[in-house]
């Protein structure tokens, strides 16, 4: 094997340095700042992409904090609404009730002037009936023919009685 013969060691020793050397220079001229660009590049895409992230995160927690702030808004809105209108109706309610009960007693009230009314015909006529049945009672008893005012005032008499 002719790698391993001593007497060529020297000149292989010599192009491995002179081949590692353009290799080095190479490398280090061109491949190298390429490779540190890319990396760079990399680095620098990242961490924009991670300010980038966090920015859109304070974004994204100022915006569920604003709607959060407005669910709680809405809901108070929603209570304010609601307690305003069954006040209204409350209100509402009450006014139709007095009207209702005023009604109630207008009508109540007339109805009782009516009764009163009918009342003191009834008792007219019972008064007028009382005063004929006792003249006929006294006439078919008696024979006598009294006064109608004489009968009138004595059944008026008796009916005050009754009435106290």
């Amino acid at each position: 094997m002719p790698q391993l013969d001593i007497a060529v060691f020297a000149p292989q020793i010599f192009w491995l340095a002179v081949v590692f050397a353009v290799l080095y220079i190479f490398m280090s001229r061109s491949a190298a700042p390429k490779i540190a660009d890319v990396l760079k590049k990399r680095q620098d895409t990242i961490s924009d992409d991670l300010a980038e992230a966090e920015k859109l995160q304070a974004s994204a927690e100022e915006a569920r904090l604003a709607y959060e702030k407005s669910q709680e808004d809405a809901r108070n809105n929603a209570a304010a609404l609601v307690l305003k209108k069954r006040e209204e109706l409350k209100a509402e309610a009450e006014t139709a009730y007095q009207k209702l009960s005023e009604e109630l007693a207008a009508k109540a009230d007339e109805a009782q002037a009516k009764i009163d009314a009918a009342k003191q015909k009834a008792l007219a006529e019972v008064r007028d009936v009382a005063t004929d049945v006792c003249s006929d009672i006294v006439s078919q008893i008696s024979g006598l023919k009294l006064d109608s005012k004489v009968v009138s005032e004595a059944v008026d008499s008796k009916m005050t009685k009754g009435e106290s």
